[in-house]
């Protein structure tokens, strides 16, 4: 148990730098579907092993339906939802960016409702509402009258909150299969299918793929790949498996504080009243959230 709340805390860790290293990069004039396509392309190698071995304890083949499953998570999880996470960075801070996008697991319940069936209870609810006000007062609506520069950090806010809505999404059609492939065969296939999507995008659109990259970039997209998108991963389901996958969850818990201090040490950010508020209620928000969950899995446990 303790093993997990360390993997717990390795994967928080990681995932709270993702948006500061978006932004180093977007600083060194790097396109975002380029960085995109180049973290999960590295990020599916990298699982490739994994997932081989575990299509061959499962006697697994891939059908046809089954590329087709892979190829809609892949289209809503990396040239959507991560695409516009990292473009959200170079218009707003990163801090900004990866607050808003935490709320993603609050948004998961209106699609979870509709497409799952999930029953969604008072206290769901609750946090629900709670985290929409923080999103509403980090959006600061004073700003959209502030001139070009209010008008900028809107449009990046605007942006992470698209990629937090569309992985709500992702999260919650995924949850329709994960189980029958397993972590490592699902996403391994899903980073494939996202990096071939944003390759398409950067052929068509004349977008440099590998070209522009100078020598701290490379270390900065190697750390996203193998780190963030390989090893995050790895970690998180270590963490599910040695805890569950509600206190894995504790995760988007802890991402909005951390990766705020450290996008204000990292590359000196500063923090605003409204943007301090509003991390607290989508904290909170989370909080009330994953306490639900909890008890929730405490009641099915002691009925089974």
């Amino acid at each position: 148990m303790k093993k997990g709340y360390v993997f717990i805390f390795l994967t928080a860790l990681l995932y709270s730098t993702q948006e500061i290293a978006n932004k180093m990069l977007m600083k060194n004039h790097l396109d975002g579907f380029q960085i995109t396509f180049i973290i999960f392309l590295m990020g599916a190698i990298i699982l490739t092993p994994l997932a081989i071995k575990d299509l061959k304890q499962r006697q697994f083949k891939i059908t046809g339906s089954d590329c087709g499953y892979f190829a809609i998570n892949a289209a809503l999880c990396i040239p959507i939802a991560m695409a516009l996470l990292s473009f959200a960075c170079k218009y707003t801070q990163a801090s900004t960016s990866a607050v808003i996008f935490s709320s993603n697991a609050v948004f998961t319940v209106p699609f979870a409702y509709l497409i799952l069936k999930e029953k969604v209870d008072k206290m769901t609810l609750i946090s629900l509402v709670v985290s929409i006000i923080g999103v509403v007062i980090i959006f600061n609506p004073s700003k959209m009258m502030a001139g070009s520069k209010g008008g900028t950090d809107l449009l990046g806010i605007t942006l992470a909150l698209g990629a937090a809505i569309a992985w709500s999404l992702f999260t919650v059609i995924s949850k329709m299969k994960i189980e029958k492939y397993g972590g490592y065969i699902f996403n391994c296939f899903v980073f494939y299918f996202g990096a071939i999507m944003v390759l398409i995008i950067l052929l068509v659109t004349g977008r440099p793929i590998f070209s522009g990259i100078e020598k701290e970039s490379i270390l900065v997209l190697l750390y996203m790949g193998i780190f963030i998108k390989a090893l995050g991963y790895i970690f998180y389901l270590g963490a599910i498996k040695m805890t569950s996958a509600v206190t894995a969850s504790m995760v988007f818990l802890i991402k909005p504080a951390l990766a705020t201090v450290l996008a204000v040490a990292i590359l000196g950010e500063k923090i605003t009243a409204s943007m301090l508020i509003g991390i607290g209620l989508i904290i909170v928000g989370s909080y009330i959230n994953f306490s639900s969950k909890k008890s929730q899995q405490a009641t099915q446990q002691v009925v089974e």
